[in-house]
């Protein structure tokens, strides 16, 4: 399959950003003055767990897949996400959460979806399933965290900035990794891969990310 077939594909199968966005309660509820430091704190402590899922995740599709250009994408994004890890402790240190405790909560119900969904694509998925399931991942996640960051500036009592700094990381979609899924994407399917396989994949993310941000917002979701 071509680059200009793969783009059609994830053209047709990706959630619209801005309609996910705008759905995002979290973000509602800041804006609406009904949410501050606490819901905040719960998706610090999902994306401390999310962290070590996705890592995980990566590793091993490198390693079911030991070739180029998939072991290297998939490398990459772990190192990715491990460079996050300082910036992520210091947002939960300011928020008064030490490493040690995010360790202990357990994330709200909602929350834990993603590391299923994570350990399902690790293991289950091909190379082109699960380019295109974190291509549209990166997409939601970072329209979102662009959105929070802004209404965590804008709110009446501003949060400490390695918050708002956290949040700021992902105020855009790291474009290489967005353009070099077409790569990994082309490479699965010229191996088999079916493009319903990975339009599957991909419809997957949008509920598993609306369910980790409303957790945020539900008490009642957490064992905290």
């Amino acid at each position: 399959m071509s680059y200009d077939e793969v783009d059609v594909l994830f053209k047709h199968s990706t959630p619209d950003t801005a309609t996910h966005v705008r759905g995002n309660p979290l973000v509602a509820a800041l804006s609406q003055g009904r949410a501050g430091p606490a819901e905040v704190a719960r998706v610090v402590v999902g994306e401390f767990h999310a962290h070590a899922a996705e890592v995980a995740a990566f590793a091993t599709l490198a390693a079911r897949c030991p070739v180029q250009p998939v072991a290297g994408y998939f490398v990459d994004l772990a190192r990715l996400v491990l460079d996050c890890e300082a910036p992520l402790l210091a947002c939960a240190e300011a928020l008064g959460l030490s490493e040690q405790e995010l360790r202990h909560r357990q994330p709200a119900r909602g929350m834990r979806d993603f590391g299923s969904f994570m350990s399902w694509l690790a293991m289950r998925a091909g190379p082109a399933e699960a380019a295109g399931a974190v291509r549209a991942d990166l997409l939601l996640w970072c329209g979102s965290c662009a959105a929070l960051a802004d209404e965590l500036t804008r709110h009446e009592a501003p949060l400490p900035q390695p918050v708002i700094d956290y949040f700021s990381l992902f105020q855009t979609p790291p474009e290489r990794f967005i353009e070099e899924a077409r790569e990994v994407a082309a490479y699965g399917l010229a191996q088999g891969e079916e493009p319903a396989a990975v339009e599957r994949g991909i419809a997957q993310v949008e509920p598993v990310l609306s369910r980790f941000w409303a957790a945020a917002v539900q008490p009642s979701a957490s064992t905290n």
